[in-house]
């Protein structure tokens, strides 16, 4: 830096420190000071209650969260097991991440194990029952054995996803060690469950049932993902319409339907019919005005609306006796002659999470993922997709191959925001549709941490939570971080 450019510095950084000083400051006041308060809080026995004051209490606070405590005399062996099966979990799951991605020798044959033991987890759980229900889906009205179940499908998801990797073969060596290891640590959850939770009891089991909670409502991101890029991938082109004076006239008998449909409607006393039938004829006149467009919109649009607004409607869907979800379940049972009564949905236990899952898809599917992977097809070189058809690939081959290797940095983005989202969300959901319930069923940690704080009045133990979800979120941020990035393509 020479003399000039330092005198003109040295008379400009007031100015500059001016224009930094407020995105400074309230840096310090809202962010930097809270996080330093809360980690303070973590450490204190904390309350807003009166007449009560602040106490040092070291780590009890974490230890109540992530601790155990005995219910009789301890059984030290039986816990370091089941301890033993944890860590052997943690390591089989990182070992099949790093073995599908440096493919290690016999990792399909460890990918073939873990299926294996997906398909005994499935199977153990539909083989359970529930108090007061009977049959092969008696599992679905027990928390433990839902969970074993959807654990068990995501394991077999897992091991199809490396069995099916290409370029492996059928061999033995130390790839086959993550699907031991997930295996083994399966196993000794059977077997040591009983003994284990006869003998202890967690200190705070809200917790993990809430945390449990949080991981079953993230199921569904897979799922919308995958919807948002196959959306994307049908509204990636204008449809073949010609040019604006051809498409006129078919816009105008739209319209005209349209109306049509909603005038029929009122007349005939049939407003909802009328009114649902007219607004498919509207977006197929504004299809023929503005493309491929319009869609793109209408897809979009949950976004632009309040998420309070959502819920409210949605809740309003769920409504077991007026809802529609219900009516047309129940004229469709009609229909095909079967006497089954439609759920109560948000009333249940057994499907609250699964409306709240369903509902989560939907606003997601056709929300900012939708538009990423939008951009993102649009930056994929023409030149390789023509070049690509003319070597002969299939439609399935050229995605396979071209297309998608393209849009890794994308999805490696997605799926970071995605799991930090989920990991954080449900707070929303619970507050505006079931107040948490029915008897905690939809209390996720998020809505556990403002319950806590704001209800209880216990800040420290808060802070806390806080503290150990964002351990959770900066070790599922890591991974994602380690093992995605391998998968992006320059």
């Amino acid at each position: 830096m020479n003399e000039r450019s330092t005198r003109r510095w040295d008379a400009n950084w007031p100015a500059a420190a001016a224009f930094l000083a407020p995105n400074f400051i309230g840096f310090l006041c809202f962010t930097l000071f809270p996080v330093l308060l809360s980690f303070a809080m973590a450490f204190h026995y904390w309350t807003l209650r009166p007449h009560e004051k602040a106490s040092f209490v070291g780590l009890r606070n974490f230890a109540d969260v992530l601790g155990v405590r005995a219910l009789e005399e301890p059984h030290s062996g039986v816990l370091a097991l089941y301890m033993l099966c944890v860590a052997a979990l943690i390591a089989g799951l990182i070992g099949a991440l790093l073995a599908n991605i440096h493919q290690w020798r016999g990792t399909r044959t460890g990918g073939a194990l873990i299926c294996v033991t997906g398909a005994a987890m499935v199977l153990g759980a539909l083989g359970g029952s529930a108090e007061g229900h009977t049959g092969v889906f008696a599992f679905w009205f027990n928390q433990g054995t839902q969970g074993t179940f959807f654990g068990g499908i995501l394991a077999l998801i897992c091991g199809v996803a490396i069995v099916g990797r290409e370029n492996a073969e059928w061999d033995f060596g130390v790839g086959l060690g993550p699907g031991l290891l997930i295996a083994l640590a399966v196993f000794g959850f059977w077997s040591l469950g009983g003994p284990m939770w006869a003998a202890y009891e967690p200190r705070d089991a809200r917790f993990w049932y809430y945390f449990y909670n949080t991981l079953f409502l993230m199921m569904g991101l897979p799922l919308a993902v995958t919807g948002a890029l196959g959306l994307a991938l049908l509204l990636n082109r204008d449809l073949p319409l010609g040019p604006w004076r051809e498409r006129a006239p078919g816009a105008l008998v739209c319209a005209g339907l349209a109306l049509l449909c909603i005038v029929l409607g009122f007349g005939l006393g049939w407003e909802n019919i009328g009114l649902f039938a007219g607004l498919i004829w509207l977006f197929a006149a504004l299809g023929f005005l503005f493309n491929i467009v319009t869609f793109r919109t209408i897809f979009y649009l949950p976004q632009f609306t309040s998420g309070v607004a959502v819920y409210i409607l949605w809740k309003s869907l769920y409504r077991p006796e007026t809802g529609p979800v219900n009516m047309g379940l129940e004229a469709g049972f009609n229909a095909i002659g079967l006497a089954l009564v439609p759920p109560s949905w948000l009333a249940e236990i057994a499907w609250a999470k699964p409306a709240i899952l369903a509902m989560g898809m939907w606003i997601f599917i056709g929300g900012q993922n939708m538009l990423l992977y939008l951009a993102a097809l649009s930056n994929v070189p023409q030149e390789l997709l023509d070049a690509s058809e003319v070597d002969g690939a299939s439609r399935w081959q050229r995605f396979r191959h071209v297309t998608w290797p393209q849009l890794a940095p994308t999805t490696f983005f997605i799926s970071v925001v995605s799991v930090i989202g989920g990991l954080q969300g449900g707070f929303e959901q619970a507050r505006v549709m079931t107040q948490g319930g029915p008897a905690g069923s939809t209390t996720t940690l998020s809505y556990y941490i403002y319950n806590k704080m704001f209800q209880d009045l216990d800040m420290g133990y808060a802070a806390a939570i806080s503290w150990v979800l964002f351990a959770f979120i900066f070790v599922a941020t890591a991974l994602n971080w380690r093992f995605g990035r391998d998968q992006e393509v320059d």
